[in-house]
């Protein structure tokens, strides 16, 4: 499983080239492109949504953006990561979701996980005031994109109405462990 290739959809890849510009203008994303290879570059310049792009490229842009914006901004994952959220959930999807329990909305999250990633499978847990969901079958292990799912999620749950929402990496496979596993709480 370690060895093959994985992918995602190209909706990070934009929602990446707005947050830095809107962040740090044009040329905080001319400084983003520039730190990688040409060949990498090329890809970057103009994402596109539907598109599939390496999960390895995915990972490697969300370690320049760490490097290049995280010493005056050490919670720029996670600030990413509630604006990927926002821009996913668009207004009349909030206002439906809303209308179910935030643990149901962990759950079709899950299900929908397919549609933009093709590996790995998301178990989810319901649980009072709260879900757990396991990803199986994660093939590169890597800190700062569950940092980022964390966040995701975080905000996701938080656009649907829960509040105080807490969400903990209980377990992780960039730390040797089998799984990911995110714990989320609310009131």
């Amino acid at each position: 499983m370690e060895n093959r290739a994985a992918h995602t959809k190209g909706t990070g890849f934009v929602a990446l080239k707005f947050f830095v510009t809107r962040e740090f203008g044009f040329d905080g994303w001319k400084k983003l492109l520039g730190a990688f290879p040409a060949q990498e570059r090329v890809k970057l310049e103009l994402p596109t949504s539907n598109d599939w792009y390496e999960l390895g490229l995915w990972q490697r842009c969300l370690e320049q953006l760490q490097a290049l914006f995280g010493a005056n901004h050490p919670e720029i994952i996670d600030r990413f990561a509630a604006f990927e959220a926002e821009r996913d959930l668009h207004t009349v999807q909030r206002l439906f979701l809303r209308m179910m329990n935030p643990a149901a909305v962990v759950e079709k999250v899950g299900e929908y996980w397919n549609r933009f990633c093709d590996f790995g499978q998301w178990e989810v847990t319901r649980l009072p005031k709260g879900a757990t969901a396991v990803l199986r079958d994660y093939p590169l292990p890597h800190a700062l994109y569950c940092r980022e799912l964390a966040g995701y999620f975080k905000r996701t749950l938080e656009l649907v109405g829960a509040r105080n929402v807490r969400v903990e990496h209980r377990s992780c496979r960039a730390r040797g462990d089998e799984t990911c596993a995110f714990e989320g709480t609310w009131s």
